[in-house]
């Protein structure tokens, strides 16, 4: 199943009045502007209803025909991604929108794009890259003379800075913000960035705690905790005023984090919980820290099953995004751990997968550049054989979504997908597919057979799926659907039927003297919330691999246990 397409709207006359075109455009821009606005106030508060009010404000830039909204939109929508951790999605938006800054010479809004791919960067641990756009942004805003432009630089930097484990380098960038604040052209942006402000300081003076702490510096580390803990009631008094859930949350995690380096468990639990609180009333998936910081806590109460789980939790959010190097950085936690409960086999273990996915994190910066570059040629000729630069961002963003070798879903279309799903779309029936030893397809044929047959496979699930599924194909030769409303006792035979689908279709004017066959694994979900949603994949997944244990060409559950 496709998504369904967006109503477009209406074509004006081609002899209607300038004046009222103009006027009609005018008031779609302002409407842009004001879903844009909305969308920034909600997702301190709700990402899901941020991502609607950003989706709704970029149809009516597109319908405005005004390029300069557009761009505005494309790079808020793709900062709502990036915290719902769909980086995917971002990037491809951040594109589209560097695509139309240098087509319409709009130079002034470039230092706003690259800022916000710089936040993108950085969550998939593009330091480098992030860097270089951090500081490309800096020159284009001066400038420009855009001093909101600039400060976000600054607090980026900062930020950066502090990930990069030097805080005295983000204090130098905050500094300058600071002078810069006075200077910003309305109070709600000073108050906005004065948050940042704050809560970056207050991360700036923790990580100092904790290097003098760990060169013996005593005076040092007091007057350190001093500023981190004024920072900490600065910015609480900011929020007061202004609030902001993913500050609040990082704020709580610095909290918690200070009151642990000075023994006092009880004020680090009830930050950290606070923290995890605001993690799970925003739906975000950028920041790590509400379970980082209680796994943290529960291990410094001696709870290492509690500590474990809330790793657990952080790790399989880094896989789901594919943010390799956070994933190490989990893993090394968890590995730590083991060793403090003498577990040193587990360690071990551990350790090795943290360096597997050292190389995992190169490849992926690697795809991130290819990407980046296979979509710069994609909106090169999307805009050729369109018939305007609207039509060439619509057909850019459906073709985003869509596996170009087998015409499913592909990841962002079916995160997409799953994004518009109602309550009532429960429970929830979702089903891997993997063909079973496709190397052997590629070693005794060719690729481009291989090819043909991900599209064999692909047309034999669609034809054989139920009306209202979505399916995606999910890897290289894995396939997933999604079922809504599904009937739990009606399940196995589904996936059965799906299955012997494949099994019994004649292969052989495609693979003569070969047949294809599938393993699957399924799993049933009445949550739908993301937490829910990865949870259900991770068990379907681990199905798949029962599946394929048993023997493939096979189902896991079989069609007589419960699934």
């Amino acid at each position: 199943m496709k998504p369904a397409r967006r109503p477009q709207p209406v074509p004006l006359p081609p002899d209607a009045p300038l004046q009222l075109r103009e006027a009609l455009n005018a008031a779609r821009i302002a409407t842009a502007s004001a879903y844009l606005a909305l969308a920034r106030h909600y997702r301190n508060h709700s990402l899901t209803v941020a991502f609607a009010l950003a989706q709704e404000a970029l149809e009516a830039a597109l319908s405005a025909e005004a390029p300069a909204a557009t761009v505005e939109v494309l790079a808020g929508l793709a900062f709502i991604e990036v915290a719902q951790g769909r980086q995917e999605a971002a990037f491809e938006h951040l594109a589209l929108a560097l695509d139309l800054v240098h087509q319409y010479d709009l130079r002034h809004l470039e230092a706003q794009v690259r800022n916000n791919r710089a936040v993108a960067r950085l969550s998939v641990g593009d330091t480098v890259g992030a860097r270089r756009d951090l500081l490309d942004a800096q020159l284009l805003a001066q400038a420009a003379g855009d001093l909101v432009d600039v400060a976000h630089a600054h607090v980026n930097l900062a930020f950066l800075e502090n990930l990069s484990g030097q805080p005295e380098e983000a204090l130098h960038q905050l500094n300058l913000l600071e002078e810069l604040l006075p200077n910003l052209p309305d109070e709600a942006t000073r108050q906005s960035l004065a948050l940042y402000l704050h809560e970056n300081r207050a991360h700036s003076y923790l990580n100092l705690v904790q290097q003098a702490r760990e060169r013996g510096r005593s005076a040092a580390e007091a007057e350190a905790r001093a500023q981190a803990h004024a920072e900490i009631q600065a910015t609480r008094e900011g929020l007061a005023q202004q609030p902001a859930g993913l500050i609040a949350l990082t704020t709580e995690a610095h909290a918690a984090r200070l009151a642990l380096l000075e023994g006092n468990l009880e004020q680090a639990e009830q930050h950290a919980r606070a923290a995890l609180d605001h993690h799970n009333q925003l739906g975000q998936q950028i920041y790590l820290e509400a379970h980082l910081v209680m796994a943290e806590v529960s291990a410094a109460q001696g709870q290492p099953e509690q500590a474990h789980a809330h790793y657990r939790a952080a790790l399989d959010s880094a896989r789901y995004q594919n943010r390799h190097r956070e994933t190490q950085a989990v893993l090394r936690a968890i590995a730590r751990l083991y060793e403090q409960q003498g577990n040193l086999p587990a360690a071990l273990s551990t350790y090795r997968d943290a360096l597997e996915r050292a190389q995992l994190a190169l490849d992926r910066l690697a795809h991130i550049e290819q990407r980046h570059a296979d979509l710069t040629r994609e909106l090169h000729q999307a805009r050729a054989e369109a018939r305007g630069w609207q039509e060439s961002v619509r057909r850019a963003e459906a073709q985003a979504r869509q596996d170009a070798l087998t015409g499913l879903l592909n990841r962002r279309g079916l995160q997409d997908s799953l994004a518009q799903l109602t309550p009532d779309a429960a429970p929830l029936l979702l089903a891997l597919f993997d063909i079973d030893d496709f190397k052997s397809v590629n070693d005794h044929h060719s690729h481009a057979t291989g090819d043909a047959a991900l599209q064999g496979v692909a047309n034999r699930l669609s034809a054989l799926a139920p009306e209202g599924s979505l399916l995606a194909r999910y890897g290289g030769e894995e396939f997933l659907l999604v079922l809504p409303g599904a009937n739990p006792a009606e399940a196995p035979a589904l996936i059965e039927r799906l299955r012997q689908g494949i099994e019994v279709h004649n292969w052989s004017p495609l693979l003569p003297g070969m047949s294809l066959t599938v393993s699957a694994g399924y799993t049933l979900t009445e949550g739908l919330d993301d937490a829910s949603l990865h949870a259900a994949f991770q068990q379907a997944d681990d199905h798949l691999y029962q599946a394929k244990r048993a023997g493939r060409n096979r189902i896991y559950p079989p069609p007589n246990e419960p699934s």
